[in-house]
């Protein structure tokens, strides 16, 4: 009897072991990842500027605010070449690139010019 009883002992020392175990490897580290993920979405405003001057200051918004025939239109526009064989995404890219080179080319003949 003794020795059965030396056994449930053991039995409920073993059990409280892996119940503090799952509490220092799982439960812990979850909360301390919920609280840092809290903290971080609470610092980020993550709200999607209206359509107004951000929209028009910034060539990505209105590029993704476009459909494919305005992409066309737009790229024809800026005289890039091969554009209706081009993708949504692809036509984007050069399209930022285009314009990127048109302002820094702007920049340059204003600094030249004064």
């Amino acid at each position: 009897m003794k020795r059965n009883e030396l056994n449930k002992q053991i039995e409920k020392a073993r059990i409280n072991i892996y119940n503090i175990l799952a509490i220092l490897i799982v439960i812990i580290p979850e909360l301390f990842a919920e609280f840092i993920y809290a903290i971080e979405i609470s610092q980020h405003n993550n709200k999607i500027p209206r359509e107004g001057e951000a929209w028009s200051r910034n060539t990505e918004l209105k590029l993704s605010k476009m459909n494919i025939y305005e992409l066309r239109l737009m790229a024809k526009k800026l005289c890039i070449h091969g554009y209706s064989n081009e993708n949504r995404n692809s036509l984007i890219r050069r399209i930022k690139s285009k314009t990127k080179n048109r302002v820094k080319w702007k920049k340059l003949n204003i600094q030249n010019s004064g």
